[in-house]
Formats: structure tokens, C-alpha cells, sequence
């Protein structure tokens, strides 16, 4: 069974080309256009990973990261942001409880060495 990774990003070629690269390397992917939609989606569809996108319409990604975060079922849940604002907004992400934080633009390799890392983090718990 392919894990599930759920990408909100609002940027509709940018959604388009991670979806790309994620089902070329075997995971089932759903995706979200903004952070409403994303928190929806993953109470809906129980992904293993998210991965989202800090500036976006109605929920930026740091508040879906804090929202996430306050539920018991996301917890321990997998999460990488990508910004492309830098350092400073990634210390945010991880202060509003992100796993990890990557610049744009996404390096696809790196990205996926990212998602499979985590997951097999959150395997060994």
C-alpha cells in the first residue's frame, strides 16, 4: 500500500509538478489549493505526510501546521513546509510544529530524500 501524502500548495503548477514527482516515486497523492481545503483533506483522508505551502489564501501554512498540531490524530503526523521567504519563516514553521522546512524553489530530489526521511521516521516510533 503507496503512502499517502497530502501537498496544499496554491500555486497551481508548483502543486502540479510535486504531484508529479511524488506519484513517479510511488505515493498515493492528494492535494489542496489553500490551508482550509488542507485541513479538511486531512481529516478526510488520513495522509501519512503533508506537505504545505506557508503563504496562502484563507489558512496560511504555519496556522494549518498549529491547527494540525492542536488535534490528537496529527500530533506525531509528518509535516514539511515549504517557503520561499527564508530562514526566518522557516524557524516559524518549526516553532509552529513542522518537522522540517525547505526554500523555493523545490529541488525535487532533495524533496523526496525529505519525504521518504520523515516517513520512515515516523515508521521507527
Amino acid at each position: 500500500m503507496p503512502k499517502k501524502i497530502l501537498v496544499v500548495e496554491d500555486n497551481l503548477d508548483t502543486r502540479e509538478l510535486i504531484h508529479l514527482h511524488l506519484t513517479t516515486e510511488g505515493f498515493a497523492v492528494v492535494t489542496a489549493s489553500n490551508g482550509r481545503e488542507g485541513l479538511y483533506l486531512a481529516s478526510a483522508e488520513h495522509p501519512d505526510l503533508i506537505i504545505t505551502d506557508i503563504s496562502m489564501p484563507e489558512i496560511d501554512g504555519l496556522e494549518l501546521v498549529r491547527q494540525l498540531r492542536t488535534q490528537s490524530k496529527f500530533e506525531s503526523l509528518p509535516i514539511l513546509v515549504l517557503t520561499a521567504f527564508g530562514a526566518d519563516q522557516m524557524d516559524q514553521a518549526i516553532q509552529a510544529g513542522a518537522n522540517r522546512a525547505l526554500n523555493k524553489p523545490v529541488h525535487f530530489d532533495g524533496l523526496i530524500d525529505d519525504v521518504r526521511e520523515l516517513l520512515a521516521e515516523t515508521n521507527k516510533k
